[in-house]
């Protein structure tokens, strides 16, 4: 039922967006359309209690060995082990290992592995590195007394580090979440909530006595995650491997940090392991969208979905949407503003009126006099003159940015709540930093 509802309230909120960009209620019923079948909401989707039950049994199984045997785990990841969807991420998360026969670290690798991705030395510390995986949007601290080794740009397995002295070990996971597209934030509590669900059933399925000292969610410098330590005898049963986990999961990737130690050296590093995750940094990914058979473009957050419908001005629109704003890049014949002179650079005051006037004309037309608090201004944008504007539609906030250029009319637009605001400010920044014509 949860399903529905937020589908249903997606949906509305994009629809308002859609109809006062657009002025088009067909294209708007499509948008609908995509939203509910689009494979985010879907209640088929969940996985069954026991196929997840299962999925825990195997992760599990392959943890145990993998413990044990690393250097196979890390060549089953290097063979692009890949999450495809919540079923297989969620079975996929607690596998990461890091080698330790001590060879990868020593071994000369190719310059384009060491670049991705890259540790760097922090200001005024010596006891840790900086984590960086921009392609990601990911950083941590990690400790100094590692030796690290990336893998390159493995799809899943990112970062291996190991102190062979005392035994410590850190592997560094990121992947994406869906091959389908970007999960709903409510898919996301709910991955988090099965993630728990599995760690705990993975216990009694365990064949090595695994143990759970810690299982919960964790805020962590305002990123959410799910901490795990747990613990398991090694096959000749003489100690125990421990891992400290932490699992963070965004709309579109899953990131996963793990300490593995004999269970003695833990004493030294339960303190130090919650101090550099605190260091925990997620950032924004982007991802370019272009109208078709032009070179008017921009990039979004790469949790944004496609909203048009393929058959429907496929060579003059792109809309993209997230539960937080939708971003519409359209080009339209020049001759379809007939009040549109050939450029919007160097307009008299007069000329420039008579473009604000007929630009809030068509708005009231298109929204059916819906539009309140319309406020237009002459600005430049990536050293384009534009026209932006500023009105309201059913609660909802727009904003959008008008250019003439080469016999076309190009506009780039936002539909937002205004409770968002603040948030998306840097999103529609970022959007008109990078638009390109």
């Amino acid at each position: 039922m949860k399903h529905r509802i937020a589908a249903a309230l997606l949906s509305f909120s994009l629809v308002l967006g859609i109809v006062a960009m657009t002025g088009n209620p067909v294209l708007a019923q499509q948008a609908m359309a995509t939203a509910q079948a689009g494979g985010k909401v879907s209640d088929a989707q969940a996985a069954s209690p026991d196929m997840q039950d299962k999925a825990a049994s195997e992760s599990n199984k392959q943890q145990e060995e993998a413990a044990q045997k690393p250097n196979a785990a890390d060549a089953a990841v290097k063979r692009g082990a890949q999450p495809t969807n919540r079923e297989a991420a969620v079975k996929t998360a607690p596998q990461p290992t890091a080698q330790n026969d001590g060879t990868a670290k020593n071994a000369p690798q190719p310059e384009a592995e060491k670049q991705y991705p890259v540790t760097a030395a922090v200001e005024d510390r010596t006891d840790v590195l900086e984590f960086a995986d921009d392609k990601d949007g990911f950083r941590v601290l990690i400790p100094s007394e590692l030796t690290v080794y990336p893998l390159g740009v493995n799809p899943v397995a990112v970062l291996r580090g190991e102190n062979t002295e005392n035994g410590l070990r850190l592997a560094i996971d990121a992947s994406a979440i869906d091959n389908r597209g970007p999960l709903m934030p409510f898919q996301v509590e709910a991955f988090r909530s099965d993630f728990i669900r599995m760690v705990k059933s993975s216990v009694k399925d365990s064949a090595n006595d695994k143990k759970i000292s810690l299982l919960k969610e964790e805020e962590i410098n305002g990123q959410k995650a799910v901490h795990v330590v747990s613990s398991t005898l090694t096959t000749d049963g003489k100690r125990r491997l421990l891992r400290d986990e932490y699992v963070f999961v965004t709309q579109n990737r899953m990131f996963v940090v793990m300490y593995m130690m004999d269970e003695k050296l833990y004493p030294q590093y339960n303190a130090k392991i919650p101090e550099w995750m605190q260091s925990v940094q997620i950032s924004q990914v982007w991802k370019k969208i272009t109208v078709k058979g032009t070179n008017f473009t921009t990039e979004v957050p790469a949790s944004c979905i496609d909203l048009k419908d393929p058959t429907e001005l496929e060579k003059t629109m792109e809309i993209y949407g997230n539960e937080s704003i939708m971003i519409g890049l359209v080009s339209s014949p020049r001759e379809t503003f007939g009040f549109m002179p050939e450029s919007l650079a160097g307009l008299s005051a007069q000329d420039q009126a008579k473009v604000l006037e007929g630009l809030q004309t068509k708005l009231m037309a298109d929204t059916k006099n819906a539009a309140t608090g319309y406020r237009g201004e002459f600005l430049s944008v990536n050293g384009e003159t534009c026209v932006k504007a500023a009105y309201e539609v059913n609660g909802s906030k727009n904003e959008s940015y008008t250019f003439v250029k080469d016999g076309k009319v190009m506009e780039l637009g936002f539909v937002f709540k205004g409770e968002n605001e603040t948030a998306i400010r840097p999103v529609i920044a970022h959007a008109t930093e990078t638009l390109q014509m």
